[in-house]
């Protein structure tokens, strides 16, 4: 499929319409999020077998999950998710961060903001300078209502 087309899309979601692991899991086109909802202190995680049921799941169907680009978010006041160990699989470890970006939002572990809106200040900075570079070079106004 041409990468970027509403059919390689479809056909992807029809692909994985079938995969199930034991906790919820969130599918939006490509990216499939799953989640493991911790409510006492010390209640064991079975977020790595879950893992495992996808990573089975996908070498089934000829598939290959990307460990360079997965990334695990423990979400939560940090006493209480400090004890949760890094997920360990037989081919490594998946990279825990404090920030994901998920669907064009970044989420934070500690559930504020600040992420998100350092990525939108840079975003919205980088799009001024060019506007500003263009009105140096003598842009027309029409032109740079345009961009």
């Amino acid at each position: 499929m041409p990468q970027g087309s509403w059919l390689g899309q479809l056909s992807f979601i029809v692909l994985i319409d079938d995969l199930e692991v034991d906790c919820p899991i969130h599918m939006f086109v490509h990216d499939t999020t799953l989640t493991e909802p911790l409510s006492v202190q010390n209640q064991p995680t079975y977020m790595e077998h879950s893992f495992q049921q996808l990573q089975s799941w996908a070498n089934d169907n000829d598939m290959v999950v990307n460990l360079n680009k997965t990334k695990e978010i423990v979400m939560g006041h940090p006493s209480k998710t400090s004890r949760l160990l890094p997920l360990q699989l037989s081919s490594g470890h998946i990279q825990c961060v404090n920030s994901v970006e998920l669907l064009g939002i970044n989420l934070d572990a500690d559930f504020s903001w600040n992420s998100h809106v350092a990525a939108v200040t840079s975003k919205a900075t980088q799009r001024l300078y060019f506007l500003k570079q263009l009105r140096h070079a003598s842009i027309p106004l029409p032109q740079l209502l345009h961009f």
